[in-house]
């Protein structure tokens, strides 16, 4: 992946719910809420889950840039 690539986001998030399994838990509760309260709307389901993977992103990016 390039140094630039917004691929890093995906990889940073993944990462971090590996190592935080309470980021992890968080993030499948979440995804369960979701898919209940919009079981008919793809749209919906995926606006739900973006607060959270931004915020966790962000969380990841500051935890990993720091260790390098």
């Amino acid at each position: 992946v390039e140094k630039d690539s917004e691929l890093w986001d995906r990889i940073f998030f993944r990462d971090y719910l590996v190592e935080f399994p309470e980021a992890a838990k968080q993030y499948e509760e979440l995804k369960f809420q979701l898919a209940r309260q919009y079981p008919d709307d793809r749209i919906s389901y995926t606006q739900g889950k973006t607060k959270f993977i931004v915020e966790m992103t962000l969380k990841a990016k500051e935890y990993y840039n720091k260790k390098i």
